[in-house]
């Protein structure tokens, strides 16, 4: 039978009730309905603050009952025998649900079972008072699917919307119990944090560590989190804390402290917050006092985005230190301990559909050597035009600055350059031709060795000859790679830029060196371009490229006074093959055909499958004689993750870096071990992590 209760569709399924009169049944059932759709909102906001509300309208609630009573003077509505209430997502359970209309409090008893989506509360009994939306499970247990956290107790209490105060508690992300906290008592709120006393930590039923008291977070909150703690043979016994300070849903701060026994104390702070979708950033501080050096140590790190329209951005990436030895020093990290220099950069940007306008301020601080003479680009005002478009075959390329270079030891000089192209092009039967002419001229306001300006003309022309012949192999598969296109794209290049009078001009970066050229380049290219297919997405990637080149200088060539003179260039080689998941092969070489030796080449090779990973990096630079390989393997195996890795200097035989892990991670908690071995140091690390928690390394 179906009816409406105010504006709730109601379906009751009595399998038994007393005989009445026509009268009373349809007052009993429209009261029942009412109770049942109370009774659903208010045990619904047992589970979750966010169903604290009443029952959207217009949603049907079906009832099914063994048994009904009104007691009209005390006006209690009774429900007994497979009690079960559904309303969409939501579904009510119990051998019996009683109601007190005046009072407005509600018992659920025996096999009590609510669910909201994912969420679920199972009990014994339940109480609530429907007025106040406070209850109380009794021998129950609560479970949040999306942080998947359980939470069980004798007596578990609702305080608020979400606050709990839960006594002999059990809390846990396991499902199956591997790890859990538990305590006499836990006071928990699930939009913050939980604290409890009389707290143990257990791993496998067995207790491992007590406390009196605990604090940890639920969700993004404020507080200390969970320090890390380990052992160097350099740094000794080291100790990092953090406490985390949540301002507000879009703005927050961490202060950290790094504890080092035998070489300092560091403090920093972090300040992170998103203004909007358009606009974020962070700001990072560490001051470390050196304990035997006497010297302190700082790093400042900042980070903005902002977009002001589609077409106009704002960018800053500052990095500064006050001592160039600051990452040797104090990290452990190789890629930051390698670091031959650090740059600051704020640049603004506004686009165009062929043209762009930068103002960019440039600081660079080299970690090699004393920064007095760094040059510094503060600022640089730089205008480009991509193609503008003069006719059906010209364009128009232009690039335009104005810098001021400077130095900390006082010196500065302003430069102004101007670049502009003339380009055409002409194509047809697999044939285009793009010639260029243009000329640049650059202005400082002194010269390198004297006070007067100085100033660079010339002109300079080129072309580009190139050709594309392609055949399609195979045909487009279900899933997977299908046709593939072959391509071979011969290119004939000519350059030319006259010879020039430096004069007294400085060398400040790449746009001061220019020199004479005369130079045709023949390369080939060797093209695989796949389709590939992957559900309902297609899409088009080169499996493979393939370029080879040399070029010839023609003034060396007729230059018959020069001795030794070398006019082919040296052979370059260039490979890159990919394919969408397993595969990843990048090399890179040069060949000096006049001493039949390679001056250089870069290998590195990538395979990754779901139960295994390889990498090799290999660089090989002749002159000044270096080579460095860089190896690592990984495997997984189940729940077992074994990872290596293995830094090598070839030239020296000796191991600059090895690190070794193995981790083993479970549904709710995992622990790693991990041995990392350096020139000077050994470092050992142990880590759990308790997934909801965080993680803990000793």
């Amino acid at each position: 039978m179906q009816f409406a209760v105010g504006s709730f569709n109601v379906t009751l399924q009595i399998a038994k009730f007393e005989r009445a009169s026509e009268q009373r049944t349809m007052v009993m059932r429209t009261h029942y309905g009412v109770l049942l759709v109370i009774i659903g909102g208010g045990l619904i906001g047992m589970i979750s603050s966010a169903v604290a509300e009443e029952p959207p309208k217009k949603v049907p609630v079906t009832v099914t009952a063994d048994k009904l009573d009104h007691d009209r003077t005390n006006d209690t509505y009774t429900a007994e025998g497979h009690v079960r209430i559904e309303q969409q997502d939501i579904r009510v359970e119990a051998d019996r649900i009683m109601l007190n209309n005046r009072t407005g409090e509600a018992v659920a008893e025996g096999n009590v079972y609510l669910r909201d989506k994912g969420d679920t509360v199972m009990a014994d009994r339940m109480e609530m008072n429907m007025n106040t939306r406070a209850g109380v499970i009794t021998k129950g247990q609560l479970y949040k699917s999306k942080e998947n956290i359980h939470l069980k107790g004798d007596r578990i209490e609702r305080r608020s919307e979400s606050a709990y105060h839960v006594e002999n508690a059990i809390f846990t992300t396991c499902d199956e119990g591997e790890w859990y906290l538990k305590a006499r008592e836990i006071d928990v709120d699930m939009d913050r944090y939980a604290t409890g006393s009389g707290v143990s930590f257990n791993m496998a039923g067995w207790p491992v560590i007590y406390t009196p008291y605990l604090l940890f977070p639920v969700k993004r909150q404020s507080g200390l989190l969970i320090p890390m703690v380990g052992f160097s043979s350099t740094d000794g016994f080291l100790m990092k804390n953090s406490v985390f300070w949540a301002i507000s849903d879009y703005r927050d701060m961490t202060f950290y402290s790094d504890y080092r026994a035998r070489t300092g104390l560091g403090t920093g702070v972090e300040y992170r917050y998103v203004n909007s979708r358009d606009s974020a950033g962070k700001a990072y501080y560490n001051y470390f006092d050196t304990f035997h050096e006497g010297m302190n140590r700082w790093e400042f790190q900042f980070q903005h985005r902002e977009e002001f329209a589609e077409d106009l951005s704002f960018r800053a990436d500052i990095n500064l230190v006050n001592d160039q030895d600051y990452y040797r020093v104090l990290e452990k990290k190789m890629e930051l301990r390698s670091r031959p220099y650090i740059d600051s950069n704020a640049f603004y940007v506004e686009r165009w559909n062929t043209a762009s306008l930068y103002l960019l301020g440039q600081y660079s601080t080299d970690l090699t050597q004393p920064n007095e003479k760094t040059i510094q680009k503060v600022p640089e005002l730089r205008y480009t035009i991509f193609g503008e478009t003069l006719g059906p075959l010209l364009h128009l390329r232009l690039e335009g600055s104005a810098t001021n270079f400077s130095m900390q030891e006082g010196k500065t000089v302003q430069r102004a350059d101007l670049k502009p192209e003339l380009t055409a092009v002409l194509s047809g039967n697999a044939l285009s031709l793009t010639p260029r002419i243009g000329a640049r001229a650059t202005f400082y306001d002194q010269g390198a060795t004297s006070m007067e300006p100085a100033e660079r003309k010339y002109t300079y022309a080129g072309a580009d000859l190139n050709a594309r012949f392609s055949r399609v192999y195979g045909k487009d598969e279900e899933a997977g790679i299908g046709r593939i296109r072959h391509s071979i794209e011969p290119m004939f290049s000519y350059s030319y830029i006259p010879s020039i009078e430096q004069g007294d001009i400085p060398h400040l970066d790449s746009v001061d060196e220019v020199n004479e050229e005369n130079v045709v380049t023949l390369s080939i290219i060797n093209r695989l371009t796949a389709r590939y297919k992957e559900g309902a997405t297609v899409r088009t990637f080169d499996l493979m490229v393939f370029r080879l080149s040399e070029s010839y200088d023609l003034n060396q060539a007729r230059n018959k006074d020069l001795v030794n003179a070398q006019p082919r260039h040296e052979v370059k080689g260039e490979l890159a093959v990919k394919t969408p998941k397993l595969l990843t092969v990048s090399a890179n070489a040069n060949y000096n055909t006049y001493t039949n030796r390679l001056s250089s080449s870069a290998e590195s090779v990538s395979l990754k499958g779901e139960s295994a990973q390889f990498d090799m990096t290999h660089q090989y630079l002749r002159e000044p004689k270096t080579q460095f390989l860089i190896t690592g393997i990984g495997f997984k195996a189940g729940k077992w993750d074994l990872k290596g890795q293995v830094w090598r200097d070839v030239e020296t035989r000796n191991f600059t870096q090895k690190e070794y892990t193995v981790h083993y991670s479970s549904q709710c908690w995992g622990l790693g071990l991990s041995y990392i071995n350096k020139p000077g140091e050994r470092q050992y690390l142990v880590m759990l992590d308790l997934k909801g928690l965080g993680g803990v390394k000793f």
